[in-house]
């Protein structure tokens, strides 16, 4: 190895030290794990007239600690799972991530993409990630539904009253007869959208009521009495 023995003034190599001694106080004041590089190396970079006074034990610190290795970490194998572990630990808190409640699987894959295309690409992140990502807000996010249920929201209320209001209007056609039955039933298609509509009633569980209540009271379903006779069978089931 090559060597340079350079004779300097007292008053040099000590504004020489002063400098060393700022650039490490500074540098350290920034980030605290800061690995300072010798003043040989120091002196170095200024003889080079190198602004960068980074020595490979620096080089390594910074690859391996700080914002740069946490996100690294934190998407690759180290630590695969931090965006779910992130959401799981907040809604202790009372922060969720919440999707819509009519939203099928297809509808959660392709939005939780689309998310993490745009959080990856925006900031200048690794698009290898992109799919890793993806999953963990997939697996963190939560159903409005049982969001609104655990915060108790005025919507979670309202669902509430909406499937009690729902019953015992069910309960009311079953013993009603004639224009009564006719009014609860306009009642309980209201109810039902308004179920659907809110997600606490499913297309499937609407269509099995409405068949129920068609194989029990078919002529609730029947269109208006027609001529004398039906008006008549109309009385008699009213009475």
């Amino acid at each position: 190895m090559k060597q340079i023995k350079l004779n300097l003034k007292d008053e040099v190599y000590e504004t020489l030290q002063r400098d060393y001694k700022n650039f490490v106080r500074l540098s350290t004041k920034i980030d605290s794990g800061f690995v300072s590089p010798t003043f040989d190396g120091f002196l170095l970079a200024k003889v080079s007239e190198n602004p960068h006074f980074l020595t490979e034990e620096g080089v390594q610190h910074l690859m391996l600690s700080g914002q740069y290795a946490w996100a690294k970490r934190a998407l690759d194998k180290d630590f695969p799972d931090v965006v779910e572990t992130l959401v799981t630990q907040a809604s202790n808190y009372g922060f969720y991530i919440a999707v819509r409640h009519d939203w099928s699987t297809d509808d959660l894959v392709a939005a939780s993409k689309a998310w993490a295309t745009s959080i990856v690409k925006q900031s200048k992140g690794d698009e290898t990630q992109i799919d890793v990502l993806a999953v963990q807000i997939k697996n963190s996010a939560t159903n409005i539904n049982v969001v609104q249920e655990k915060l108790k929201t005025p919507a979670s209320q309202l669902a509430h009253a909406l499937v009690q209001e729902l019953r015992e209007t069910h309960v009311a056609i079953e013993h009603a007869s004639g224009l009564v039955a006719r009014e609860k039933l306009g009642a309980l298609r209201s109810l039902l959208r308004l179920g659907r509509a809110y997600g606490n009633v499913s297309e499937k569980a609407e269509q099995e009521m409405i068949e129920r209540l068609k194989a029990q009271k078919p002529w609730l379903f029947e269109e208006g009495p027609k001529g004398f006779w039906g008006h008549v069978a109309a009385w008699w089931r009213g009475v």
